[in-house]
């Protein structure tokens, strides 16, 4: 009888160390997405479809529109910084592969490309004196001249092409 009494506190102390024991909780991955669509603001898209009072000179907010009906917002980064600057891309169906973070629909871009008569074409933008590509517009980090924009499908057999 005294062997089991002095077993008790010892049973109470491993239940409460075991009841105790926190479990540790994984951290949900962003989801991997290719996506089709259209860049848009979506202050303005918000606006025309459900009649938001939107100030005239409000800032825009970059977004994407799937074939879906869907909406992302964009995040702001090295690979997306095109999205934002260069209106043309607005104006072309595009195919996004990025991810999206969990609980939300922010949109982290990691590599777009344009679709023209339903064939994936690359988008980048190309300095014919150096032979740079690059993933935004502005002028060429060696010569400082002007990039242009390139589409070329996707399954060419050039590397370096000239525009």
């Amino acid at each position: 009888m005294r062997k089991s009494l002095m077993i008790i506190p010892i049973f109470i102390v491993m239940v409460i160390m075991i009841v105790g024991a926190k479990t540790t909780v994984e951290k949900p991955e962003p989801q991997e997405v290719k996506l089709n669509g259209k860049v848009l603001c979506l202050a303005e898209e918000m606006k025309t479809r459900y009649n938001v009072d939107l100030d005239d000179e409000h800032q825009h907010l970059y977004g994407f529109k799937t074939t879906k009906d869907k909406y992302f917002t964009l995040l702001h980064t090295s690979l997306s910084k095109a999205l934002f600057v260069d209106k043309r891309l607005h104006e072309k169906d595009l195919l996004i592969v990025g991810r999206v973070f969990p609980n939300t629909h922010l949109l982290e871009v990691l590599r777009f490309m344009s679709i023209v008569d339903g064939v994936v074409h690359e988008l980048y933008y190309f300095c014919d004196t150096c032979y740079i590509r690059t993933v935004a517009p502005g002028n060429c980090d060696c010569c400082q001249a002007p990039v242009v924009l390139m589409e070329r499908p996707l399954n060419t057999d050039s590397l370096i092409p000239s525009p």
